[in-house]
Formats: structure tokens, sequence, C-alpha cells
């Protein structure tokens, strides 16, 4: 399996994101603080809550403490880390199934960087050319 080859499975869908952002917010969470927080600016049902907290555990991105009545979720990576990694996931997917439209894309986007961005780009490819060589 190439380097490329990603699993878009770890994307988050609408309400997973939802839900992490509370729990990156608040840190430590029951499915009732979760669900309280989300239900102030919407109709949610408890369970919808609960399932989707459940399906981000077997995920990986929640652990859950089960030790008390009401468990407890706790966010595995940061919000930085998720979102590294979820860009990495759709950059690497497209750039192993649509190669061309991917690479010519980037470049239009590096055109538009500002030079310090430019610099730091410029710097990762010669700290990676130099690895490699």
């Amino acid at each position: 399996m190439s380097r490329r080859s990603a699993n878009l499975g770890t994307l988050l869908g609408p309400l997973e994101q939802d839900v992490m952002d509370v729990l990156w917010r608040l840190g430590d969470a029951t499915v009732r603080d979760v669900h309280a927080e989300l239900a102030a600016s919407r109709e949610i049902a408890y369970t919808t809550v609960m399932t989707t907290m459940a399906r981000l555990a077997r995920k990986g991105i929640l652990s859950r403490d089960t030790a008390d009545l009401a468990h407890r979720y706790r966010p595995v990576v940061t919000r930085d880390q998720y979102a590294r990694g979820a860009v990495g996931d759709v950059l690497a997917w497209l750039l192993d199934r649509y190669p061309e439209p991917a690479v010519a894309y980037l470049a239009d986007v590096v055109e538009d960087l500002d030079d310090l961005t430019l610099e730091e780009l410029r710097e990762a490819v010669a700290r990676r050319r130099s690895q490699e060589g």
C-alpha cells in the first residue's frame, strides 16, 4: 500500500464535528453535558448525541471513562492534531486518485501564498529533499 493511500472514514460528519467542538472546549464531559450545549441552539435528541459520542469513541477520537454511572468522554486528539490529520488524509486521497488536478490546484494555491508562507514551504521541501538524498 502506498504512503498516500488514505482512509477518509476518519473525517468527521457535521454532527460529529459539533460534538467534538463542544468536547474540545469543555475537555471532559458526559453525554448530558454535550446534549445540553447542542440543545441550546437546536433541537436534538439525547439518544442522537449518545450514539454519536459512542461512535466517536469507537473511531478512537474520544476516550470513554465508564467508572461512574454517567460515562465521561475526553478527546484523544487536540483540535489541531485532528485538523492536520484530516487535511493530510484528504490531500493524500486526492493525490492518490486524482493526481493531476490535485497538484494543479495546489500549484494555484502556492501562487497566492504570502512570502513568509512560501519561504516556509521552500524550506520544508529542502528538508524533505535532504532527507531523501
